[in-house]
Parts: C-alpha cells; sequence; structure tokens
C-alpha cells in the first residue's frame, strides 16, 4: 500500500503561521475586519489576501528577516526520517505561500514536495497568485484536491493540520492528526481523529499502529 503523508505548513509544521507574522508585522490596522469576514466565511482565502496585502508595507528582504526568526516543530525533521524510512511520501499542502514555505524549508536544509498559494515582489509590489479548486474557491490552495490526485484505490492518505483550511479535506483522509481549530472542528462534528501538539506525538501513534 503506498501511504501519503499530506501536512499543513503554518502551525503545523512551523511554531508559529507565517501569514499571520507577515501581518502583524506588516499590515496596517484594519486587517482584523478582513480576517474576521474571513473567518466567517464572508470572503474568500483570495480576497483576505489581497485586501490584507494593500495594508502590507513589506518588500523581499523584511519578508526574509520575518522569516529566519521563526521556527518549525523540534520533531518534524524526525518525523521525514521516519516516514522515509516507511516509504511514505511527505507533501505540505498549504494555503500560505510559497515564498514562506523555500525560504524556512531552505534554512532547516529540507528538500520535500509542496503544494501552496504563490508569493513575489516585482517593482516593488507584492504580486500573489492562487490555485482555487473549480469546485470551491473559499480556500487559495485547494488541500481537497491535492487529495484527491494522490487518493487511489490501495493508496493511504495520512493528514496532519491545524486551521480553517484543513477543515474541508478532513473527512477524506484515512488518518487525521488534528490540533486547535482543526481538533475543535472535528469534536464539534463527530469527525474522527487523532489529538497531537508536536510531530513526537504523531511518530510515537504510528509507531503503536505498525
Amino acid at each position: 500500500m503506498d501511504t501519503y503523508v499530506l501536512v499543513d505548513f503554518d502551525g503545523t509544521i512551523t511554531k508559529e503561521d507565517t501569514c499571520y507574522a507577515m501581518v502583524k508585522a506588516f499590515a496596517k490596522d484594519g486587517w482584523q475586519d478582513i480576517e474576521k469576514d474571513w473567518e466567517e466565511g464572508k470572503i474568500t482565502t483570495e480576497e483576505c489576501a489581497l485586501e490584507t496585502f494593500k495594508l502590507m508595507d513589506m518588500d523581499e528582504k523584511r519578508l526574509k528577516r520575518l522569516l529566519d526568526n521563526i521556527e518549525i516543530d523540534s520533531y518534524f525533521k524526525d518525523f521525514i526520517d521516519f516516514c522515509n524510512n516507511r516509504c511514505y511520501k511527505v507533501i505540505i499542502v498549504s494555503d500560505g505561500y510559497d515564498f514562506n514555505i523555500k525560504t524556512i524549508l531552505k534554512k532547516y536544509d529540507i528538500n520535500i514536495e509542496y503544494y501552496s498559494n504563490k508569493l513575489d515582489f516585482c517593482d516593488g509590489k507584492i504580486v500573489a497568485s492562487f490555485n482555487t479548486s473549480p469546485d470551491c474557491d473559499k480556500c487559495g490552495s485547494c488541500k481537497l484536491e491535492v487529495l484527491k490526485k494522490y487518493k487511489k484505490e490501495g493508496s493511504e492518505i495520512i493528514f496532519i493540520g491545524d486551521g480553517y483550511s484543513d477543515i474541508c479535506v478532513s473527512q477524506y483522509a484515512d488518518k487525521l492528526f488534528a490540533k486547535d481549530v482543526l481538533k475543535k472542528y472535528c469534536e464539534e462534528n463527530n469527525i474522527s481523529y487523532m489529538p497531537f501538539e508536536n510531530f513526537k506525538d504523531i511518530i510515537d501513534y504510528l509507531k503503536q499502529k505498525r
């Protein structure tokens, strides 16, 4: 059986949500109302991001300096080694940005596949593009579309996440690890999950079950 491990990035792999860190560091007041509308489902991720970027004073160098201070889960590299030893394929699925993912993975010398939105800088302007699903525009980068790509007969999908963008994909995973917002959603909607605080918890659980 082929096993694919789909892992959220912000707040799951990283100890701090890089998108939220960007907003706190570089956005003027007003972003709170935009985020509230997004959390309540009144606007899409793309709409939220584009409106928030209008409030941000940020360039490539300043963003890199910010990202250099963000740490990953202390056991994530051990988790990658564990998955490699078991021939599990680890894939990052993020509703955040490739710029942030690439910068942080490079810092920790990690090379794994990822799916995300795109963020770049051109002539001093922030340029973002998104990978919305043709069936739903709620998230900028649809994690369910990625899951469908790897969900085949005889395959197993393990999903690990913590936030709003993980909700729609949660009920389709064969094994689900959840914390924070995702954990609360699973409890409220009777979705089976395993709680975790860090990747050591996930390693220990998978060792017991195999």
